[in-house]
């Protein structure tokens, strides 16, 4: 009994493979026959060409020595099983202890499973086998990338405790933003090739049970393979958590500073604000006195009274000057304007007329 040849390739390579089997002498023909996971593009004697999601493979009695790069290979050869083979829906199995690329198959040739089951299960398996090996290769990289990162969120840590300095944490919030911006994208994009992985295992794990089992034991294995892979995803999470809580952490440190700095420079804002209504209090009363006293002879006036009406009258200034920026601001007329500057009439009224009753 002749074996069965399955090679696989990328979509991308149909005109490749169809040109080199033109030039090899291969009738083969147009075909659009559809299995429930395979579609058939063409086929000839002994020879078929299908196609399985974004992979095309080619089922042939004879190995092809092919230029193009393909996937992978694998032969399925009928045989008499021993008791070291297990049982599936179609009889018998078992994968050559010596060649890793053959498994052996006690059966009757059926379409179904050859031309349809077996591709579609082990192009799962390739593709799995394909992106583990991805995830691994960007948990190593991404490994010896976490070790310094953790090694500058230590180093950054001691300095936010020790520093009071606001310019220094800005940057030290910028640095420790771009690290978790970075290691957010790599880890997203291992996470995302671990999700494709478990998708792909999935898919492998319905079609070996639709099968009965076959090739169960190497779908176990990318399993765990994937739980390894699921280790760094965890282990990458609990790092970018890490830097997550130094950002945290930096961006209290700076609040409370410029929360610290605020007051301390209301404080300042409302001292000279007492301060510059204090000298404004004294202009007002001296330049005042003076005018009154250049209307309005006050020699004849009891110092009382016109002490408490320039008091009162500088006093109302003051007031009346806050209360017109409130104004300016918000171009709103108070009741608090309105009131002082009545009042302020009331009192420029008797500072006119109360000297002439002496």
């Amino acid at each position: 009994m002749n074996p069965y040849h399955y090679q696989f390739f990328h979509f991308e390579d149909l005109e490749r493979v169809m040109d080199y089997l033109k030039n090899s002498n291969i009738s083969m023909k147009p075909a659009h026959k559809k299995y429930g996971y395979v579609e058939v593009i063409a086929s000839g004697d002994n020879i078929l060409l299908g196609k399985y999601e974004n992979v095309i493979f080619v089922v042939s009695d004879n190995k092809m020595e092919t230029p193009i790069d393909y996937l992978t290979q694998m032969t399925v050869e009928l045989t008499d099983a021993d008791n070291t083979f297990s049982d599936f829906k179609f009889g018998k199995f078992k994968l050559d202890p010596v060649d890793s690329e053959k498994i052996l198959l006690d059966s009757e040739f059926n379409e179904v499973l050859f031309y349809n089951l077996i591709p579609a299960l082990l192009t799962e398996m390739i593709k799995t086998d394909i992106l583990i090996k991805e995830s691994n290769l960007r948990a190593k990289i991404i490994s010896e990338e976490e070790s310094k990162i953790i090694q500058e969120v230590s180093r950054l840590s001691n300095i936010i405790t020790k520093s009071n300095q606001i310019t220094e944490l800005e940057k030290i919030l910028s640095e420790v933003q771009a690290y978790n911006m970075d290691f957010f994208r790599k880890f997203m994009q291992f996470k995302d090739i671990n999700e494709e992985v478990f998708s792909s295992i999935v898919k492998s794990e319905t079609i070996s049970t639709e099968i009965g089992g076959l090739l169960k034991e190497r779908v176990t294995e990318q399993k765990e393979l994937l739980e390894n892979m699921k280790y760094f995803e965890s282990k990458f999470e609990q790092t970018l958590n890490g830097i997550r809580d130094l950002f945290s952490l930096v961006s209290l440190r700076l609040d409370m500073l410029r929360n610290k700095e605020n007051t301390e420079l209301q404080a300042r804002t409302s001292s000279l604000q007492a301060a510059a209504a204090i000298i404004e209090f004294v202009a007002v009363f001296y330049y005042t006195l003076k005018i009154w006293e250049y209307f309005r002879p006050l020699e004849n006036t009891p110092l009382s009274v016109s002490f408490t009406l320039l008091l009162v009258f500088s006093i109302l200034v003051v007031a009346c000057t806050e209360v017109l920026g409130e104004y300016i601001r918000e171009r709103t007329i108070s009741k608090k304007l309105l009131t002082l500057t009545t009042i302020l009439g009331i009192v420029t009224f008797l500072m006119f007329h109360v000297p002439t009753l002496f």
